[in-house]
């Protein structure tokens, strides 16, 4: 009997937090719209932050897997001899693929690239100047310099092209660039903490005489704070759903414009991230609000 009246006590005293927090919000109505357009601003900056900081690491990842080697084939060879040449590449330690391009492929391929101005190209195909080559992909980068050694002492190729430190200078960069934006974020989430407990703490302040009295009558600390506690959370929420569809719209429409203009590697879609990024912005802001609303009401406490 006992524990079911402390169970509807509970449930009850859940109900008025409830209750007292979102009458809080609607009564400071103006500082909790101040408190959830604070939540807002930092979320879509740590959004954007973060949804770059993702790209950058998707992109490092792009270049590793286009990064190749090439390896061309004395014109002078029979094409018959060019299939063997292709076979010893392939026995070659850390080589994950290995494709033939045709001289006549890549003539094909450079006017693909010169677009309109292909037809500098007309006539190239009777007297074609390029060479066969074999478009090698590696297991592990790093075993680059070791890959090309052994390419040079394969009778019949007459050069090899790599790109390693170009690959290398370019990741070292995505480095950078993640490592910044991590700081960047981290910074954020401190500037968002410090702003919204300032902000709710004049809401508190407005409502110190309150608390004061809630105090002389008996009280508990916890009474008093989890009221303020939902308010924080529900202001929270808010925001963190709010600065969300604000950073889906935001970033589809600057994808869609990148993609206009630039297409060499591909990004991240929002729908690909959009869980993990809800789950976030729902957890940071919730607890800024907490914390903030906890941080706040700290001091008119202390009767």
């Amino acid at each position: 009997m006992k524990r079911k009246a402390c169970m509807v006590m509970k449930v009850s005293t859940f109900k008025y937090f409830v209750k007292e927090g979102f009458s809080s919000i609607w009564t400071n109505r103006i500082m909790s719209l101040a408190s959830i357009g604070i939540v807002v601003a930092c979320l879509i900056i740590f959004g954007m932050f973060m949804l770059f900081s993702t790209n950058i690491n998707f992109i490092g990842g792009q270049i590793k897997d286009q990064w190749e080697i090439k390896a061309f084939i004395d014109e002078s060879i029979p094409i018959e001899q060019v299939d063997e040449i292709g076979a010893k590449i392939k026995n070659i330690r850390y080589v994950r693929e290995c494709v033939l391009e045709t001289k006549e492929q890549a003539l094909e391929n450079y006017k693909k690239q010169l677009g309109e101005d292909a037809h500098v190209l007309e006539g190239f195909e009777k007297h074609n100047p390029l060479r066969h080559s074999y478009i090698i992909n590696l297991s592990d980068i790093q075993y680059a310099d070791q890959v090309v050694q052994q390419l040079g002492t394969i009778p019949g190729i007459v050069k090899v092209k790599n790109h390693r430190e170009t690959v290398e200078k370019l990741l070292k960069i995505t480095e950078f660039i993640r490592m910044g934006s991590l700081w960047v974020m981290i910074l954020l989430a401190f500037i968002a903490v410090f702003i919204i407990s300032n902000t709710i703490k004049l809401a508190v302040f407005a409502r110190r005489k309150e608390i004061n009295i809630m105090k002389f009558v008996g009280a508990t600390d916890w009474f008093i704070r989890w009221p303020f506690i939902v308010e924080g959370i529900v202001i929270g929420l808010i925001g963190a759903l709010l600065s969300l569809v604000l950073v889906g719209y935001g970033y589809n429409y600057i994808l869609k414009l990148i993609y206009q203009s630039i297409n060499i590697f591909k990004l991240r879609e929002f729908s690909e991230v959009f869980e993990g990024l809800a789950l976030i912005f729902i957890v940071i802001g919730t607890s800024i609000g907490a914390i903030g609303s906890a941080i706040s009401i700290r001091k008119y406490l202390r009767v």
